[in-house]
């Protein structure tokens, strides 16, 4: 399962992706790509020189990471091209109450780099708002959800490959489908 957690790629949430990111179990830290933690690490180790750079730099970086994690589990703390599919699109905006998501650096960064078509594509297809089923609120209590969420996946799919030769999933899509008709 692949979880997108919207949140401002802006320095100011730094903190909010960190505790989120250390409140989740061990196990699915593994699997968990903090993209503001990134950007700040770049930052820190003076692998870019600002903020902008990171952001790029870390809308890169997340492509590496969802392609590594193929079909696998992945939490995306941040924004990435709307070309990555997510089956689950969170928000998180505040750690005391339920905003929607908005990230006005984003759209001061749209705004600087618009002469270059380049970096402008990296932003112009970033999920919104829109593309939230729910927003979030309470570190840890969005770490647990996070991960109780991530575990209920059924991995259809994976079950689906490893009994392909013996059920022909194409004909009987579900239990209610009739074999007789």
């Amino acid at each position: 399962m692949k979880i997108l957690v919207l949140m401002p790629l802006d320095e100011k949430w730094v903190y909010m992706a960190t505790g989120i990111y250390n409140a989740l179990p061990a196990e699915v830290r593994d699997k968990t790509f903090a993209m503001p933690m990134f950007m700040q690490y770049s930052i820190t180790t003076k692998v870019t020189r600002n903020w902008l750079y990171a952001t790029f730099d870390a809308l890169v970086a997340v492509k590496s990471v969802y392609k590594a994690a193929q079909d696998g589990d992945l939490i995306v703390i941040g924004n990435c091209d709307k070309d990555m599919k997510f089956d689950a699109v969170f928000n998180f905006q505040d750690i005391f109450e339920d905003l929607p998501y908005q990230d006005l650096l984003m759209e001061k960064t749209k705004d600087l780099v618009k002469e270059d078509g380049q970096l402008l594509g990296y932003l112009t297809n970033l999920y919104t708002n829109e593309d939230s089923i729910m927003p979030l609120h309470n570190i840890t209590a969005a770490a647990d959800f996070l991960a109780a969420y991530l575990d209920t996946d059924p991995k259809i799919e994976q079950i689906k490959k490893q009994y392909q030769d013996k059920i022909n999933f194409n004909d009987y899509v579900g239990c209610n489908k009739d074999p007789q008709a």
